[in-house]
């Protein structure tokens, strides 16, 4: 006598295998460990063994090596993971954050080769304080490029200067997914303006979080220059566009007085003898149309969120008095023409009653004249408290988010 037909649970198979998939990339760590006399970071450990507990996947990894809790401990190395990631083929990993750890050039370009394997989609890399020198940040740039899912990028805390700025930038140059990038604490100055400013121009790039450096009114002048011209532009062509349809709006409407064929013209009788004008249409069905795949970001000088507070825009860097003044009212262009721009951060920058005055006119500008969406601005509060207040009701929104570990910038 045949056996019944058994159903199969696709979902326990499904979890059972995603089990099975965490113990093994487990066990690939811990044999790595001990082959590079190291151990595990705890918190991945924890993350993994919750994971397998709850038969999820980890798509978040999150590496912070620590300080040794007791004499003679092993010391806590990336190498090991990204072996591990790499030997398992780990295809579920999304995001990855290395926080505190000194990341050599081995390191970078380990790092490296495991993204130009592109079977890893990762959204999001993290190297926060990890001291990086300027030829890792190059390469490591240039394997982003090869990564089509990858969309933010953070590297703060880590003071490679202008010269891994540069290096980091021109690697770039080719790519078309990144959205954001953080470079906070990096130790940038003006120069390193001119380099950010072309990667936005030649790039997918739209946010940028650049606080607590010293770009200077110079610096975030060169960032935002193309930018702004470019919204200029989009600013007068929608100005065409609109004046185009209201006098085609005006030549049909003359064209249907002159024809006598406006709506109430036409007497009943007439209607009546419209042929077809008792018949009723039938509605037809709408197809139902297939989603299709977003089209990719487009590359060039737009820029969405701009994140430049603390970064010594003010009159007092080498008796540049009027310096601060020229780039706001360059800002000011940018805010009140750019139809995509949502986001701005000038605070801890000395930009004065002028300079808010400046702001605060660009945003009323925005909501009256060219009814474009609200910006977010956070700005610093030394100025005249009626012009402050005025600038918090219309740009409202963002929040000023706590330095990481109340690390300082350095004075010069």
């Amino acid at each position: 006598m045949l056996e019944p037909l058994k159903c199969v649970d696709n979902t326990t198979t499904k979890r059972e295998k995603f089990g099975r998939k965490i113990s093994i990339t487990q066990d690939a760590k811990e044999r790595n460990c001990a082959l590079t006399d190291s151990q595990m970071c705890s918190g991945i450990k924890k993350a993994l063994k919750a994971c397998q507990e709850n038969t999820t996947v980890l798509e978040k990894f999150i590496f912070e090596a620590g300080i040794p809790e007791n004499e003679g401990d092993l010391p806590v190395l990336i190498e090991p993971v990204l072996a591990a990631i790499r030997q398992d083929r780990y295809i579920y990993i999304r995001d990855l954050h290395i926080w505190e750890y000194p990341m050599s050039i081995e390191n970078a370009a380990t790092l490296a080769l495991l993204i130009e394997r592109q079977c890893y989609p990762m959204r999001v890399i993290e190297l926060s304080d990890c001291l990086l020198e300027p030829y890792a940040a190059k390469r490591l740039s240039r394997s982003f490029n090869i990564c089509p899912t990858l969309t933010h990028v953070v590297l703060d805390y880590n003071e490679f200067g202008d010269e891994g700025c540069r290096d980091f930038c021109k690697g770039l140059e080719q790519n078309i997914t990144l959205l954001s990038l953080s470079m906070c604490y990096c130790d940038l100055t003006p120069k390193s303006g001119e380099y950010i400013g072309d990667l936005v121009s030649k790039t997918a790039v739209r946010e940028l979080y650049l606080n607590g450096n010293n770009l200077e009114s110079d610096g975030a002048m060169k960032i935002i220059k193309l930018c702004t011209e470019q919204a200029e532009y989009e600013a007068i062509k929608r100005a065409e566009e609109i004046k185009r349809k209201e006098e085609e709006e005006a030549e049909k409407a003359a064209k249907e007085k002159e024809l006598g064929y406006r709506s109430g013209e036409m007497s009943a009788s007439d209607k009546e003898s419209t042929p077809g004008s008792g018949k009723k249409k039938k509605k037809k069905g709408k197809k139902k149309k297939k989603k299709e795949p977003p089209p990719p970001p487009p590359v060039g000088p737009w820029i969405y969120k701009l994140h430049i507070n603390d970064n010594g825009i003010d009159g007092l860097a080498f008796g540049k008095e009027f310096a601060p003044l020229e780039f706001i009212r360059e800002l000011k262009k940018l805010l009140m023409h750019s139809e995509c721009f949502e986001e701005l951060d000038l605070d801890d920058n000395l930009i004065g009653d002028l300079g808010g005055k400046e702001i605060l006119e660009g945003l009323e500008y925005r909501k009256e004249e060219t009814k474009l969406g609200g910006v977010k601005v956070l700005t610093t509060h030394r100025m005249k408290t009626d012009t402050f207040n005025s600038i918090i009701k219309l740009g409202s929104g963002l929040k000023k988010k706590k330095k990481k570990g109340g690390k300082k910038k350095k004075k010069k």
